[in-house]
């Protein structure tokens, strides 16, 4: 690790897991870019939820006097006083007499029972609108506050704004990708044209491997390197193999060989899902035996602790890039293998060829302990 640090966790992530020597291969890691622009997205939202709950906590520490008193002019307000009874004190008796009886009262008056008009939907909301207006000012809430305040009663979630990043970002990384899996897919028909673009005898095809296998040399020593070949060679095996099944009669075997790679990709996509919930289940029973110290809690608890967590965080960070590198190489190699394009004579020798390069890479192994010692002592 530099002394200074590294000046961005992407270039960091991208350096764990292959570096630039698996670029022409798999093309840029975005998994981390990914997760590092939701997460400022998302960060900012928190931001504003917390200011929301700082403006309800000062509203909740709001002393009951100033309520009270704010209640009070309510009540005492001189636009919703109920108007005086009536006088009959002047009313003679004579008066009284001679005064025809009077009319049934309405239907809106039986019902009410009272005399005391009703106040509207609409005086209501404004009478609350303008308590609410008042506690926050009494509160010292500020501008910011009392519109973030509004804003969460609203609705929750993200707010449109943060919506409508997330969404462009997202049409950025698809057009990204596309065009990823694009230069990848011409990059991987260069690479297999010295074998497909010639007679395919014997001894080419010998020479073929032979190149593939001093490739497979140099990138295996790369970090996570034997990992990165073993994904794509598993890769290139099950979309060659599979096109190659589906021309044979009625393309049975092929269907068959397409649902059992579905199935292979849905329990990748479980067992990346459990090893990030299990690297989340770590880091939370870890922050709870710190967070209740004692005894117990050494500092040799915790180192070993932090090795744990450090572990599970590298094993579901290298499921999910394992995840990425496989997806895009699907898409890498449909477009090589399913280009109408391209005669179908071509197509199946790319599919040999890819037969032939994805066997290299899945069976390639880690030195032995002799050769690995004395590479480091070189």
């Amino acid at each position: 690790m530099p002394k200074a640090g590294f000046e961005d966790p992407a270039e960091f992530f991208s350096a764990v897991f292959g570096g630039d020597a698996f670029v022409d291969l798999i093309g840029e890691l975005t998994l981390m870019k990914d997760l590092t622009h939701t997460m400022d997205v998302t960060m900012e939202q928190m931001e504003e939820e917390q200011l929301a709950a700082n403006a309800e906590e000062k509203l909740n520490i709001l002393p009951d006097k100033d309520r009270e008193a704010m209640a009070g002019s309510r009540t005492e307000s001189p636009a919703f006083a109920a108007p005086p009874p009536p006088s009959y004190a002047h009313a003679s008796a004579a008066e009284e007499s001679s005064t025809p009886p009077p009319l049934p009262p309405r239907s809106e008056e039986k019902s009410s029972g009272t005399s005391t008009p009703r106040r509207h939907l609409g005086q209501q909301a404004i009478m609350d609108r303008s308590e609410e207006d008042a506690r926050m000012d009494a509160a010292g809430l500020t501008a910011e506050e009392k519109e973030l305040r509004k804003k969460e009663k609203r609705k929750g979630g993200l707010t449109k704004e943060q919506q409508e990043k997330l969404e462009a970002y997202e049409r950025e990384r698809k057009k990204a990708r596309e065009e990823r899996v694009e230069t990848l897919a011409k990059k991987l028909i260069d690479r297999i044209s010295i074998w497909t673009e010639t007679d395919k005898r014997p001894d080419v095809t010998k020479a073929f491997e032979e190149k593939m296998r001093l490739e497979v040399e140099n990138l295996k020593m790369e970090s996570f390197g034997i990992e990165i070949l073993h994904a794509i060679g598993t890769t290139y095996l099950q979309k060659a193999t599979s096109f190659l099944k589906s021309q044979k009669f009625l393309g049975i075997s092929g269907f068959f060989s397409r649902l059992k790679d579905k199935g292979t990709n849905a329990k990748e996509i479980w067992t990346t899902i459990s090893t990030a919930i299990d690297a989340q289940l770590t880091m939370e029973e870890m922050a709870k035996m710190e967070e209740k110290g004692g005894q117990d809690w050494t500092d040799e608890k915790k180192a070993e602790f932090e090795r744990k967590v450090t572990g599970k965080i590298i094993a579901a960070a290298w499921r999910g890039s394992k995840f990425e590198i496989q997806g895009v190489l699907r898409d890498v190699c449909d477009r090589v293998l399913n280009d109408k394009s391209v005669k179908l004579e071509k197509r199946v020798d790319r599919a040999h060829a890819l037969v032939l390069a994805g066997t290299i890479y899945q069976k390639v192994n880690y030195p032995p302990i002799n050769t690995f010692m004395s590479i480091l002592l070189m």
